[in-house]
């Protein structure tokens, strides 16, 4: 069966050390609020702001580059509404919704649609913020990207089911309002994401409607069929020159 949806578990997983980061000024202090609280000012100088940072972009479309696994560079057509997340082939065959608030996931292609109790593997990292999840900002100083002059944060997410904490590098893009174009994890496979045609602003409502005709969940494999008893082998008929006992 073709692989839809996949559950995102980096909590088990990240044991790689990441590479040192660049140097942070020395008035930099991390900020920590619940994700998708909104932006906290920092009192110590340093343009640092708190929250997860593609909470900021409920509306918005764009084409992601890549996913959490490493050295996929495939191509699909991203479009956010809200808690509404769609993910579409560059060809125009199929999609897939994540709802990020219960992260359940829907997708339609030419072999029929599924939905499944998990997000779709493509919905990484906008999957990371949760209500019950603490995230920790950090400046990490500034770069360019792809003709972006962005700065760079790097973010801690703790808690919340999660048994280690992740943690992220974004390159916030400053003609985009602060977008995120790149994004890499800073333990576990490094794998990079990025975004590009970035368009901030309301979606088409008919692009987020999910197909009614979905089972309510993937199939369940099938039972494990028992060993077959076997069956006990009839006692020979006695030869005609044998004596009875």
């Amino acid at each position: 069966m073709i692989r839809w949806f996949a559950v995102i578990f980096l909590t088990g997983c990240m044991l790689a050390q990441a590479p040192a980061p660049p140097a942070q000024p020395e008035n930099a202090k991390p900020q920590t609020s619940a994700a998708g609280q909104a932006p906290v000012s920092d009192s110590g100088g340093a343009a640092v702001e708190s929250g997860f940072p593609f909470d900021k972009f409920p509306e918005f479309s764009a084409i992601m580059v890549g996913s959490v696994v490493v050295g996929d560079t495939q191509e699909a057509h991203i479009y956010r509404s809200g808690k509404i997340l769609r993910m579409q082939n560059t060809n125009g065959i199929g999609y897939y919704l994540t709802d990020l608030e219960n992260f359940e996931a829907f997708g339609l292609s030419l072999t029929g649609c599924m939905h499944d109790t998990r997000p779709y593997m493509r919905a990484f990292p906008f999957t990371a913020s949760r209500k019950d999840r603490k995230v920790e900002v950090v400046a990490a100083g500034k770069e360019t990207v792809d003709g972006h002059e962005c700065r760079i944060e790097d973010v801690t997410i703790s808690s919340g089911g999660l048994v280690n904490p992740m943690q992220l590098r974004f390159w916030e893009a400053e003609d985009l309002q602060g977008f995120p174009i790149k994004v890499t994890l800073l333990k576990g496979p490094p794998a990079v994401i990025r975004y590009k045609n970035v368009v901030i602003g309301p979606q088409d409502p008919s692009l987020f409607i999910h197909p009614n005709s979905c089972k309510t969940e993937l199939p369940e494999p099938p039972p494990k069929s028992s060993k077959p008893t076997q069956k006990k082998k009839a006692p020979a008929a006695p030869s005609a020159n044998s004596s009875p006992k």
